[in-house]
């Protein structure tokens, strides 16, 4: 006689249920016991106190930023502040138990376990909810059967541009370089150099600013996650678990070899034909295969502007910086050492700087045309005006020869940049003109410094 198969039932996901919520039996939750928050807990949990049940709040970013530690964070957070214990559910699905469970049922099958009536808030806390295909659909099913309840979750993945009417997106980036030193107890205002007289060039290093290029340098290669091998584990997660699949990534390893070569050459200009062209891989599975980097928040695309800081109407050309530059030592085992390197991954680290505020994110761009080119650029997102410029030169010898740097010289000249035209440095630290232009150059590690600690606050 055959053995009757028999499958999980709702008796058992309530089981799990009570052991992944040690609060409805007032046990303290003990994940989230002397951890930090991290800056935008803030912003996340003002999220959190608007919510109507209008929108999922869906918390996103890349692997190991800490988005299950706020998630926790917030319910430890909702629970001080008198929320019934029995009205905050927190489930992960990525375990093996919950991969299938159909989630419109939960908040009844919740109120029924809990004694919760319809006309009572209930919050469910969803982890890992990229785990479930279409997902943002089950969201937006979950919202629609229960006006009581409250959706919190995190993805892996970052909800497509057609779900913002029932998806309010909040970005968990990688630890800024203001972070990272608080992260380690260091205050960035102790370590920030004193601001030399910048109106003439000078060969002397200010105090303490070798030390903080040391940081710096820490930084873009190991320092934008949680863990010791957060670089590593984020990559590994992102491209080695079941996620890929079940967002129809077919061929692993051509994901894989497309990671590769744009986390060895972060900072470089593409297009999806060079890149065809490198791989071996058909156009439209490589735009595919781009797009679930983008969205898997390992990488991301800069925009090109023309000499007239304008988009182009057809865009080809792109730039791709990965998320933090640490996911290239966390990918290849071992620091960056020589100057080349380092310098490209500085230019990542910038711009990952601007990723602590939608402002940032939304408004930064590359300039190129003909054979000049101006890494980052600045825009008003109403006027579309270019703001301000950096160009990213790490070393320490002076820069006396405006070909050096031409591009931003001419873009300068052709634009009034009111926050300014810069080099970033190594050590130099001094304004002026160079090419007839007005000209700052000041060391990177302090510009990312500030960018961090200013956008922070947007």
């Amino acid at each position: 006689m055959a053995t009757m198969i028999e499958h999980p039932g709702e008796q058992d996901f309530l089981h799990r249920l009570v052991l992944d919520n040690p609060w409805w039996d007032g046990v303290t939750d003990d994940l989230v016991q002397g951890l930090p928050q991290r800056a935008f807990f803030k912003r996340f949990w003002l999220a959190l106190e608007k919510h109507d049940g209008q929108k999922a709040v869906v918390l996103t970013g890349p692997r190991g930023v800490g988005k299950t530690v706020m998630m926790r964070q917030a319910v430890a957070a909702l629970l001080n502040a008198d929320t019934p214990r029995r009205h905050v559910c927190y489930i992960s699905l990525e375990h093996p138990l919950f991969l299938e469970i159909d989630l419109p049922r939960l908040p009844k099958l919740l109120r029924s376990m809990r004694g919760i009536s319809a006309d009572h808030p209930l919050w469910l806390f969803i982890d890992e909810v990229s785990y479930q295909r279409d997902w943002e659909d089950r969201l937006a099913r979950l919202i629609v059967a229960d006006p009581m309840l409250r959706v919190v979750a995190v993805s892996a993945l970052a909800p497509g541009a057609g779900s913002a009417g029932h998806i309010q997106s909040l970005f968990l980036p990688p630890f800024s370089f203001a972070e990272y030193l608080e992260q380690k107890g260091i205050a960035p205002s102790d370590v920030l150099p004193e601001t030399p007289n910048v109106g003439r060039y000078t060969a002397d290093v200010p105090d303490g600013l070798i030390a903080l290029n040391d940081l710096f340098e820490d930084y873009i290669n190991e320092g934008g996650f949680h863990d010791a091998n957060g670089e590593a584990g984020a990559i590994h997660r992102s491209l080695h678990s079941d996620l890929p699949g079940l967002h129809g990534i077919s061929s692993p390893s051509d994901l894989h070899r497309l990671f590769a070569l744009l986390a060895y050459n972060t900072g470089s200009e593409f297009s999806i034909e060079t890149l065809a062209r490198e791989l071996d891989i058909a156009k439209n599975t490589l735009r595919r295969y781009l797009e679930y980097l983008e969205s898997a928040w390992l990488v991301r695309r800069l925009e090109r502007v023309d000499q007239d800081a304008k988009p182009f109407q057809r865009a080809v050309a792109f730039k791709v910086h990965l998320i933090h530059p640490g996911l290239r030592s966390g990918l290849i085992g071992g620091r960056a050492s020589d100057s080349a390197t380092i310098t490209r991954l500085a230019e990542t680290a910038i711009q990952t700087q601007f990723l602590t505020s939608s402002v940032g994110m939304e408004s930064l761009y590359y300039a190129r045309w003909g054979h000049y080119e101006v890494p980052f650029v600045f825009l008003d997102r109403r006027s579309g005006t270019p703001l301000f410029a950096y160009h990213c030169l790490w070393r320490d010898e002076a820069i006396r020869k405006p070909k050096e740097i031409r591009a931003l010289v001419n873009f300068r000249g052709s634009h009034p940049l009111p926050l300014g035209a810069f080099v970033l440095t190594k050590a130099q630290w001094h304004g002026g003109k160079l090419g007839g232009v007005p000209m700052r150059f000041e060391p990177a590690s302090v510009l990312a410094l500030r960018i961090g600690l200013e956008f922070s606050q947007l």
